[in-house]
């Protein structure tokens, strides 16, 4: 059976990562209800593009463009991802969303740490996976709930892991969780980004087999 190429754009090594290791160890249901293996239907590249998208709270408006921006590039069906966090408190506004990473970039993970723990640990993991076919941007939404650690934790330093404990990770960030025996794997059942791309990838099963001829 011929698999779905699925064109994924980051230059990300750790998200590149991370989503090899959702393909490989996810189950789908397919458009019957059966489930099914994703790395039986699904096999990814990562073409080499620079993406744009507007700066703002809101992840699905960042990532609709975001997902037009690569299909410009690559003229192909592609995906795209951004993730951000929302404050426990801040939930109706988005807060800080689509500006976590500005605002991680600038400030570090402790700077991070002091300007928005004053509003509560509480936080939401949010994932938003845009899938451009070139007609249309269909968005997928996961998400994890957890708190912020009052501390970096943890030693594999990809983006705001090291701040964020998701509810069932026994009290360890992301950064902790990855780092243990199969870690990688322990982290991806956790994340919001599994969660986004699981229904995103079953979009796809369940569509026309015409659109994705095996």
């Amino acid at each position: 059976m011929k698999k779905i190429s699925v064109r994924y754009a980051t230059k990300s090594c750790f998200k590149q990562a991370e989503v090899r290791q959702i393909i490989s160890s996810t189950k789908l249901q397919n458009r019957h209800g059966a489930e099914v293996c994703a790395s039986d239907h699904f096999e990814v590249e990562f073409p080499s593009v620079s993406t744009n998208e507007p700066l703002e709270r809101n992840l699905e408006e960042m990532v609709r463009h975001k997902a037009i921006s690569a299909y410009n590039q690559i003229l192909e069906p592609c995906i795209v991802e951004h993730a951000g966090l929302i404050l426990e408190n801040y939930n109706e506004k988005d807060y800080p969303g689509g500006l976590t990473q500005p605002m991680w970039d600038a400030l570090g993970a402790e700077g991070f740490l002091n300007s928005v723990t004053w509003a509560g640990e509480g936080a939401t993991a949010r994932a938003v996976v845009g899938y451009c076919d070139g007609m249309n941007v269909h968005l997928f939404v996961g998400e994890t709930k957890g708190k912020f650690s009052a501390i970096p934790l943890g030693g594999r330093h990809f983006y705001w892991d090291t701040v964020f404990i998701p509810e069932t990770s026994n009290g360890r960030t992301y950064a902790q969780v990855a780092e243990g025996e199969d870690g990688l794997v322990e982290k991806v059942k956790l994340s919001q980004s599994r969660k986004a791309m699981v229904k995103c990838f079953e979009f796809m099963l369940g569509q026309d087999p015409i659109m994705f001829p095996r």
